[in-house]
């Protein structure tokens, strides 16, 4: 198939808060306006898409795995914490926004560690069965955020869990020989997008950002598994993941929309400039610089 022919997969990085869902929506409405055939793509609308049942059962049952790892061994209420085993009790019990009311206690740092090794097959089936279909199809295909952030997130509770926990404890040696080659495969071409877009900016801002788009931080957002919530958690995982996310797209060639304290509009304007112009030279018969 010929480049002009081929679909696009463009991918967003970047901390919780900071704008990519805001820039990957406005980018898929215009595209669809220019008359490009385009589809977001997420895991978690994967759930409920027209899929047949190979893959969807399978990005289902790993999806829920994900959630029971990261609070595996978590103490709420003076139980262990319990989450539904078939995804149709899940959906309907609004089992994932439940999670964020938890007063619970630290997970086991074996939880996130196992969590990391799952988040990474579900993301090789979405890849596989669900991303690369539709751009050999000739679709653009938009991914709000690259699941190499997920995947940093659990290795980086790990990391955390696993220095304050009295048992089951891991080293850094021994956790990072687990994520070095998942990070790899992530940065190169098996799962790697055709154009990917790093949004930066200022952790104190996308906090200030999240707390006016919806009044609270969401359930993986900062070190609740770690006993650590509220601003300061918050601040301490986005800050770590945001140096991690920056030596990422250097490495890999990720261009980068660097956001500021300025109004949306500003910032939004500034990152479809980028990215049009990106897709112009991946895509020149498109027509879109």
């Amino acid at each position: 198939m010929k480049a002009d022919e081929r679909g696009l997969y463009i991918s967003f990085l970047g901390i919780d808060g900071i704008g990519k869902t805001t820039l990957a929506e406005s980018l898929a409405e215009e595209l669809r306006e220019r008359g490009r055939e385009v589809t977001v793509v997420s895991w978690r609308s994967s759930l409920d898409a027209d899929l047949p049942v190979w893959p969807q059962e399978a990005l289902r049952t790993l999806w829920m795995d994900t959630f029971r790892l990261i609070f595996g061994g978590a103490m709420d209420g003076g139980g262990h914490v319990s989450l539904p085993e078939r995804y149709e009790e899940w959906r309907d019990s609004n089992a994932e926004d439940s999670l964020g009311d938890l007063k619970a206690s630290a997970s086991s740092p074996s939880g996130p560690l196992a969590a990391m090794i799952v988040e990474f097959a579900g993301n090789i089936v979405l890849n596989s069965e669900v991303i690369r279909p539709a751009v050999e199809r000739g679709e653009v295909v938009i991914q709000e955020t690259y699941p190499y952030k997920h995947v940093l997130k659990e290795y980086l509770l790990a990391l955390e869990l696993s220095k304050n926990s009295a048992g089951g404890r891991y080293s850094v040696r021994e956790i990072e020989s687990l994520f070095a080659p998942i990070e790899e495969f992530f940065g190169g071409a098996s799962l790697r997008p055709d154009l990917g877009v790093l949004v930066d900016g200022p952790v104190t801002l996308a906090h200030e950002w999240r707390l006016k788009q919806s009044g609270r931080v969401g359930v993986l957002e900062d070190l609740r598994t770690t006993g650590e919530t509220g601003q300061d958690g918050f601040v301490r995982l986005q800050s770590d993941s945001a140096g991690r996310y920056r030596d990422f797209a250097q490495k890999w060639g990720w261009c980068v929309h660097a956001v500021e304290d300025a109004p949306l509009e500003k910032n939004l304007t500034r990152g479809l400039d980028l990215v049009r112009s990106e897709i112009a030279a991946l895509r020149p018969s498109w027509k879109l610089g």
